[in-house]
């Protein structure tokens, strides 16, 4: 993952913080963590999985894209090169997005990279709505979806209910590499 983009969640989520005029213990509050949480990503002492950034992006009604974009008024491509992916992933998690700005578009695609022992979270959250689905490139995962656990090998896939409570780790000892997509943009 870009070390660059990894050390500015911290940054980005207090100019968000900020901006939604919200003290740290108000977001932790809002998001449902503790206020040492939210302070020790804001100084980049932790960084946080996936599934801990969502939950606090979602209380203050921002996806994960939005909030890693640099490009809020750029116009919508149809071709994208390497420099036009995004690097939305956290907590050791490569989440790679085809495309920086993804206003107003019903869909996000990614490449996924888990290393091994990665995870989404350390417990299932679940998102707002929509659907996500994958198909495993390479090595396995360990997917939680609703309280049923399976582990998926190259050449399989899922799909399901982006608000039911679901999780992904990487139990394996080689990475795991999946090629997503979730409506809408998370």
């Amino acid at each position: 993952m870009n070390d660059t983009i990894t050390q500015d969640v911290g940054e980005r989520l207090k100019a968000q913080r900020k901006r939604y005029g919200l003290s740290q213990r108000q977001l932790a509050e809002k998001a449902g963590l503790t206020h040492g949480t939210v302070s020790f990503i804001e100084r980049n002492k932790i960084s946080p999985s996936i599934g801990t950034l969502r939950q606090i992006l979602d209380s203050i009604s921002m996806t994960l894209s939005d909030f890693f974009s640099d490009h809020h008024d750029e116009e919508v491509d149809f071709f994208y090169s390497k420099e036009d992916l995004l690097e939305v992933g956290s907590g050791g998690v490569s989440l790679l997005q085809i495309g920086k700005n993804l206003n107003g578009l019903p869909l996000q695609i990614l490449l996924e990279r888990y290393p091994p022992m990665s995870e989404t979270a350390s417990m299932p959250y679940r998102c707002r709505s929509g659907e996500e689905g994958g198909f495993i490139i390479e090595g396995e995962i360990e997917i939680t979806v609703n309280g049923y656990t399976r582990i998926l090998k190259q050449n399989e896939g899922y799909l399901f209910p982006s608000h039911l409570e679901h999780r992904m780790r990487n139990i394996g000892d080689v990475d795991c590499v999946i090629v997503s997509a979730c409506t809408p943009p998370a």
